[in-house]
């Protein structure tokens, strides 16, 4: 469109240049042989054509008019005309630009909203399930449109633009404007920009975080899971060895005071799970270890008792890592929730700040 407004202002400029040069060109005839050749001065002379028939030519020299600066001056104008619309549709095309751009971090922006909300809802459901009472690990839900990679594309340079543009006054109250005046403009432009910039780089790091986070929770818990494993496969043993030890003495071990209340315990925690071995560790840490640790502790002076006291005060110690993880992993979560509801609350201000609209 640029390239062919500039051509035809262009042709026409020619054009004009040429009609007026051929209008002032006097005809040329070639000279004849018996032509008449005169110098004409400033006043007109006869030349006599016909003695006969008394005939004759006056010759005058047309009076010269001055220059013909419109011929000189129109293509000029038009040169810097054309220069002028140039760069006017250069200047709309940029500002177009700009605004789309600048729309398109709104839109983003905005988008975030529902993923937000449904992420909230997610962890809080996942926060929920980390229960020290029912042992289950799990599976938590991260939203892949709060990664911010989407933001990553877009141009930062056009969003300060695009800042400048929805905040600046109307250019009849800006056009007096002090130097320091335009400063305090562009640093509130910049101090927004900044606020955005901030506000995506805490989602994508929250994010990041929960994958983080629960990586760790998995890894700890596993951990531990599998040292209480090892440390019950070792109680079940010393166990059977303690029973023993007192059979052999010829001791009803569900008789005995010493032995009656662990054969009970061990007999409605234990022994229901000994095919599945789905043992949920603080059920047995609350019903099963401390009750039986607490009794071993009356017959601490009897060596039958120490290998067994030693492998269930493992397995509480790797129960009590359990623990801490599932803590800590919660803690975490209300972190990460508390960080989501800022982000949710101030993200109308953000917007509003980028468009220059007051809450």
């Amino acid at each position: 469109m640029k390239k062919y407004l500039l051509f035809l202002l262009a042709y026409s400029t020619v054009i004009c240049a040429q009609s007026k040069d051929t209008a002032q060109k006097a005809v040329y005839t070639p000279l004849k042989i018996d032509t008449l050749k005169t110098t004409i001065s400033t006043k007109p002379i006869s030349v006599p054509l016909d003695l006969q028939k008394n005939t004759q030519i006056i010759l005058a020299k047309e009076e010269s008019t001055g220059t013909d600066w419109a011929k000189y001056a129109l293509p000029i104008l038009t040169l810097f005309l054309g220069i002028g619309i140039n760069r006017l549709i250069d200047w709309v095309n940029k500002r177009s630009t700009t605004i789309r751009n600048g729309e398109r971090w709104v839109v983003e922006l905005r988008s975030t909203e529902v993923p937000l909300s449904q992420q909230m809802t997610d962890l809080t459901e996942f926060r929920d399930r980390l229960s020290l009472t029912e042992f289950v690990i799990p599976q938590i839900k991260a939203m892949t449109n709060l990664n911010g990679d989407v933001f990553k594309s877009l141009d930062k340079n056009e969003l300060i633009k695009y800042i400048e543009i929805k905040n600046a006054k109307p250019l009849h109250k800006r056009i007096f404007d002090s130097k320091e005046e335009k400063e305090k403009a562009y640093k509130k432009v910049v101090s927004i920009s900044n606020y955005t910039h901030g506000h995506v780089a805490i989602m994508e790091h929250q994010h990041n975080l929960i994958s983080e986070k629960f990586k760790s929770y998995l890894s700890g818990t596993s951990g531990y899971v599998q040292a209480f494993n090892n440390h019950l496969q070792e109680f079940l043993r010393e166990y059977g060895m303690y029973n023993l030890n007192y059979e052999k003495e010829g001791v009803n071990i569900f008789e005995d005071e010493r032995t009656a209340l662990l054969s009970t315990l061990y007999t409605a925690q234990i022994v229901p799970h000994i095919e599945d071995g789905a043992y949920n560790p603080f059920n047995l840490r609350d019903n099963f270890f401390i009750p039986s640790i607490t009794h071993l502790s009356n017959y601490r002076f009897e060596e039958k008792t120490l290998p067994l006291a030693k492998s269930i005060t493992a397995c509480l110690n790797d129960i009590a890592g359990i623990k801490i993880e599932v803590e800590y992993m919660t803690k975490n979560t209300n972190i990460i929730l508390e960080r989501y509801s800022e982000l949710l609350t101030s993200l109308p201000e953000v917007i509003n700040d980028i468009i220059g609209e007051k809450a």
